[in-house]
């Protein structure tokens, strides 16, 4: 019987340590977000999500002094002016979706647009109102053959899927910019590395030829006289 009243008065003591640690719970819950539906509180939190610009890695204060060493001669507030151009004409083709619309020549870009085109028409989505929060330096590398900046962006847009409605959406975005400095010690990676001709974007295989093999443009001084889009990504 002992026992029995023991184990009688365990359950009700947890039962009071719930009942005290729950309406703590749920008066804080009421508090931070004014209701205790987690339907509610799940909802205001993609509400938020949807309007908070996405963070970046803002190494601006790390490497731009060392990018003006570098190149006394570069503005680097127009680069990140033409990446962030780069990025409208990108989704300015996402929302027509057609390649057609993008202009730039280089093949990693064109696979980019090209494959998010498809993804975009196998779900049925749509893109609209892309707005550009803010551009900034995330890395910057230098060897002796070959410099890169790497800029991301946070920017907005409205998405929908099939017959849904249009909701605001937070994005990220990376460009890839190359400054070549030693075209022989680049030779080696030139493949890898993925150089095309700025006027016809063909892949330059070699940067001994002063002109693109296809379309006969100056190819050698563009490359090496001014950063060059290279790439860019989603992260």
């Amino acid at each position: 019987m002992a026992f029995l009243i023991g184990v009688i008065i365990l359950i009700i003591f947890i039962i009071i340590v719930y009942i005290i640690a729950k309406r703590k719970v749920n008066n804080f819950i009421m508090k931070y977000f004014g209701t205790t539906n987690i339907n509610n509180i799940i909802e205001q939190e993609k509400i938020m999500d949807e309007e908070l610009p996405k963070s970046l890695s803002n190494m601006d204060s790390i490497y731009l002094d060392k990018i003006k060493k570098d190149f006394p001669e570069l503005n680097i507030n127009e680069l990140k002016s033409e990446a962030e151009k780069v990025i409208l004409e990108c989704f300015n083709a996402f929302e027509k979706k057609d390649i057609k619309y993008l202009n730039i020549k280089n093949k990693k870009i064109k696979e980019y647009v090209i494959n998010k085109i498809d993804d975009i028409k196998q779900n049925n989505a749509s893109y609209k109102n892309i707005k550009i929060h803010k551009t900034v330096i995330s890395k910057y590398e230098k060897s002796n053959s070959i410099s890169t900046i790497y800029f991301q962006t946070a920017l907005q847009y409205s998405y929908k899927e099939n017959n849904n409605n249009y909701r605001l959406k937070q994005d990220r975005i990376t460009t890839e910019y190359i400054y070549v400095i030693n075209e022989e010690k680049l030779e080696k990676n030139i493949k890898a590395i993925g150089l095309n001709c700025p006027n016809c974007g063909a892949p330059i295989k070699t940067l001994n030829n002063k002109v693109c093999t296809y379309c006969g443009s100056g190819v050698l001084d563009i490359v090496k006289k001014s950063f060059t889009i290279n790439n860019i990504e989603n992260k």
